[in-house]
């Protein structure tokens, strides 16, 4: 099963990319995420494990696969969580918009599921993981530059 979401991101790539580069940081800018550790590695290298406490009190444990300063992304995968699925592979990357110093975040995965889990997946996954801390990352953004 594929999964993919995009969200218009009101600040520049780099600002962007600076802000989401370290695997350990998403608890910054993703209200979803209570705290974020490396369990080996540093933040920025291949093969580097890190561990997310969520808010609703779940552990996800991911594998860092690829992380690319010069095309603004990273690709992970899951090898703990309470997700009914596996062989979880996922990328988050950003695209620069020239008109108007914005950036494009997609942030897409694919992985296997039973079919009865699809539906759930595509909203779990696509929407409450992928698009609400899209649109996090995009508040944060703002009120960095505002503030």
């Amino acid at each position: 099963m594929k999964v993919k979401r995009s969200v218009i991101i009101n600040a520049p790539v780099q600002d962007v990319w600076a802000t989401v580069r370290n695997f350990d940081g998403v608890a910054a800018w993703n209200p979803g995420v209570s705290a974020a550790k490396m369990e080996s590695g540093r933040s920025t290298e291949v093969g580097s494990v890190r561990k997310l406490d969520i808010e609703d009190g779940s552990v996800f444990r991911e594998t860092l696969l690829e992380h690319s300063d010069l095309e603004y992304f990273y690709t992970y995968d899951i090898i703990e969580s309470p997700l009914p699925c596996t062989d979880y592979v996922s990328c988050h990357r950003f695209i620069e918009i020239t008109d108007g110093n914005k950036t494009l975040g997609v942030w897409e995965g694919e992985f296997n599921c039973a079919d009865s889990e699809r539906k759930n997946l595509e909203s779990i996954v696509g929407d409450s993981i992928y698009l609400d801390a899209q649109r996090s990352l995009n508040k944060f953004m703002l009120e960095k530059n505002n503030g």
